[in-house]
């Protein structure tokens, strides 16, 4: 919960967050269900299962959400964009709201504006569904409704592929995780045990480190001796949040064996293999699947910086 006054940027992650003080910089949050209640000066990035904006909040510039289900009560000063299962908005939007709602949504309405709602730009939406627009609702702009593009039903030889490329990434991440058990297994332990026991943080380090690293990689790249640390760096990154993912993996299979083959507790293999089946298979889900597979590397990620941390 913030409750409180920030001068600065707010940077969290939980599986429940609350948030009802002023906010003088941005507002970057994730977690499964958000209350916002606040104000913030400057622009808002919102990943959450279930989002809640209070009427009284307010987004002094832009906001990008991502997530399922979006409920907008308060102010935007200018744009609203992202992607959601179902988005509701009762409130007022300064300039454009453009909202990507995917192909295979099961909301009969993915997008309802109602008629306390004002958006003095364009409404710009993607669905293979039409919006619930209230008669009392203000749009300045334009109302635009694009379509999926619906895929061509694939050929036996294309299913074969894509299942290909899952195998492979399947089999990439277990090879990876063998490596990790091999040469690091009480490294490995000590940070998925710091993951589930800090699962806040962990997700807070994971996104300050998502949002800074590229920074740092830009400010290197712009002076000339910095070019050679400026690539290690980004090489160093991009293998650390690949291997978060798969740390995430191990993670959720130590818990299913811990909870249902009891007797296997001690085999770290088992888990690996179980936990990175089952999650590189929930991120190949259509929509959800790409959400989860950010959750998982953030978290992953958190829990290195942690281990780090406190070492």
């Amino acid at each position: 919960n913030i409750n409180g006054d920030v001068a600065g940027d707010v940077i969290c992650a939980g599986q429940s967050i609350n948030i009802n003080g002023k906010v003088g910089g941005n507002l970057r949050v994730a977690g499964n269900t958000i209350n916002f209640n606040g104000q913030v000066a400057r622009n808002g990035i919102i990943i959450g299962a279930t989002t809640v904006t209070a009427a009284s909040s307010t987004i002094g510039w832009d906001l990008l959400i991502l997530g399922n289900i979006f409920e907008l009560r308060g102010d935007v000063g200018r744009d609203l964009f992202g992607s959601a299962g179902k988005v509701n908005v009762a409130g007022q939007v300064g300039k454009n709201l453009n909202l990507n709602f995917g192909s295979k949504n099961n909301n009969d309405k993915p997008l309802v504006i109602a008629g306390t709602a004002k958006i003095n730009g364009d409404v710009k939406y993607k669905s293979d569904k039409d919006a619930a627009l209230d008669s009392g609702a203000v749009i300045k702009g334009e109302v635009i409704h694009n379509f999926p593009i619906v895929p061509t039903k694939k050929s036996n030889l294309s299913n074969l592929g894509w299942w290909w490329v899952k195998l492979i990434s399947i089999f990439s991440a277990l090879i990876i995780g063998l490596v990790l058990i091999s040469f690091w297994r009480a490294q490995l332990i000590k940070i998925t045990d710091l993951m589930l026991a800090k699962i806040g943080p962990s997700f807070g380090w994971g996104i300050l480190a998502l949002l800074l690293t590229p920074l740092i990689i830009i400010i290197l790249l712009i002076t000339i001796i910095g070019i050679p640390l400026s690539l290690i760096l980004l090489a160093l990154w991009l293998v650390v949040m690949y291997t978060s993912k798969v740390l995430t993996g191990i993670l959720v299979g130590r818990s299913l064996v811990n909870n249902y083959w009891p007797k296997q507790k001690n085999s770290l293999i088992l888990a690996m293999i179980i936990g990175i089946v089952i999650t590189y298979l929930i991120f190949s889900l259509p929509i959800i699947g790409p959400f989860m597979s950010l959750l998982a590397m953030l978290w992953g990620l958190g829990g290195i910086l942690l281990a780090l941390k406190n070492k």
